[in-house]
């Protein structure tokens, strides 16, 4: 992703988005050897972004009322996805389980997704003004490179 200072943190995060979506067709397609090297991406990209999000997005929607009521559930569905995520990694490709599981988290993500880009949103849009979105983006971004070297490392464990 281009380091681009003037993207808001929804179009930020809307990229990251379509980027699971990617990773996720990419391992419905793959073979057990590439599987695995799909699921490390997708392992990594989650893990990323979610840590990311909580601590940029979801303490920024703290401070409104409107949005403050979706930061509980949200964070409860990361918090299935990270679970999700390390039953995966205690599981080999070639077991039947780990396509399951495979499926089981795209769909958490696909509805975590639909959630967040038509409730929350349409809501922070109504909150914040666009210099506040640039600016959350570009805390966003920085806060993603600061985090990325320990979410890899993660990966290896």
């Amino acid at each position: 992703m281009a380091k681009s200072t003037s993207k808001d943190i929804l179009s930020l995060i809307e990229a990251d988005h379509r980027h699971f979506e990617q990773l996720f067709a990419d391992a419905e397609k793959a073979d057990n050897k590439k599987l695995y090297e799909c699921f490390n991406q997708i392992f990594q990209a989650l893990t990323l972004h979610a840590r990311t999000e909580e601590l940029v997005f979801y303490s920024a929607m703290q401070e409104y009322e409107e949005t403050k009521k979706y930061v509980e559930k949200a964070e409860k569905e990361h918090e299935e996805a990270k679970v999700i995520l390390e039953e995966i990694k205690e599981l080999k490709p070639g077991e039947l389980e780990f396509q399951t599981k495979i499926n089981e988290l795209k769909k958490a993500v696909q509805h975590h997704v639909k959630e967040e880009e038509n409730q929350i949103f349409n809501a922070i849009r109504k909150c914040m003004n666009d210099e506040q979105l640039t600016n959350l983006g570009r805390n966003f971004q920085e806060t993603k490179a600061k985090l990325e070297p320990a979410v890899q490392a993660a990966m290896l464990e």
